[in-house]
């Protein structure tokens, strides 16, 4: 939304029954004061995104017209999410995560939470989402879903979004919310989309140039497309200890390297883990399917790069 500016009208005014114009300056009457600009931006609503609590948006406590909200580990320091018990399914509330605007959302319009924009996307069976917009085009995402009891019926999973999405966006108008100060050795204070850039040649027709930052920096994407694409990311989370990991050492860090076909494409992940918390560093390549080996080759020399930036 765009607010107008004010200004000081200088003008000459025209005296009544007289034909000459007199100078000067339009004062304020006695004790005037003007209105105060609404901040409706996400640089001045949230300052740092990258230092963000996601958690602190919404308390569980707001949702318990619903049920007991709980908060189990986090999966990443760009969102956060709750767990929602409902009936015999369980419900993920998600959200937190700021995106730049790239097109037009696809999502309509409906009922504004003060000075911010809700998006609503057309509900789906297992899935509902919305979107506060940012008056400098920076969306932040909320959904409920039943991704972990498939096949569950919530009738209430569009009004536990609803719920979350007016909580949340009556925080950030506010600013009720909490920012870290992570350690300086923390994955979370680095930006992603400065952690490669001489391998991004070695992802086969990569477009290196397509590059989507996020307002956080705890993740970065090349390639717009589903496929080339690459994705490096700082989460929380454990290495996978599936069979078909492969353990190797990547510039000096232990990783884990393996590949799966999903979707029409090919994905390889190399996996490193940080410190002694649960933070991960994660490279994913995507290419057509069939093409784990040159996946894996780029994953691997794009990790590479990316583990001798982390901090030490």
């Amino acid at each position: 939304m765009r607010w107008s500016r004010w200004a000081v009208l200088i003008a000459g005014f025209l005296v009544a029954g007289c034909t000459s114009q007199v100078g000067g300056t339009a004062l304020p009457a006695p004790g005037y004061t003007p209105p105060k600009r609404t901040m409706s931006s996400a640089a001045e609503l949230i300052g740092n995104a990258g230092a963000l609590d996601p958690c602190s948006l919404l308390d569980p406590a707001a949702l318990t017209q619903f049920g007991a909200a709980q908060k189990p580990d986090q999966e990443a320091y760009d969102y956060c999410w709750l767990k929602l018990p409902v009936g015999s399914a369980t419900v993920a509330v998600r959200f937190g995560l700021l995106e730049r605007m790239r097109g037009e959302l696809q999502a309509k319009e409906i009922e504004p939470v003060g000075t911010l924009r809700v998006f609503e996307e057309n509900p789906v069976k297992d899935r509902c989402a919305r979107y506060i917009m940012f008056s400098d085009n920076v969306t932040m995402a909320v959904s409920a879903d039943t991704y972990d009891t498939p096949g569950a019926t919530v009738p209430q999973l569009c009004s536990i979004a609803e719920k979350a999405t007016t909580t949340i966006a009556e925080n950030v108008s506010a600013r009720r919310m909490k920012h870290v100060d992570y350690p300086p050795a923390s994955l979370a204070r680095m930006d992603a989309c400065k952690a490669v850039t001489v391998s991004l040649a070695q992802v086969p027709g990569l477009p290196a140039g397509e590059v989507i930052s996020y307002p956080g920096g705890h993740q970065c994407r090349w390639g717009q497309a589903m496929v080339p694409s690459l994705t490096l990311r700082f989460v929380l989370d454990e290495p996978s200890t599936a069979p078909d990991v492969k353990v190797e050492s990547i510039a000096g860090r232990q990783t884990g390297v393996y590949s799966t076909e999903i979707g029409g494409r090919t994905l390889c992940v190399a996996e490193a883990k940080h410190g002694t918390g649960r933070e991960l560093a994660q490279v994913i390549v995507r290419l057509p399917p069939n093409n784990a080996e040159p996946a894996c080759a780029a994953a691997r020399s794009v990790a590479a790069e990316a583990w001798s930036k982390l901090p030490s």
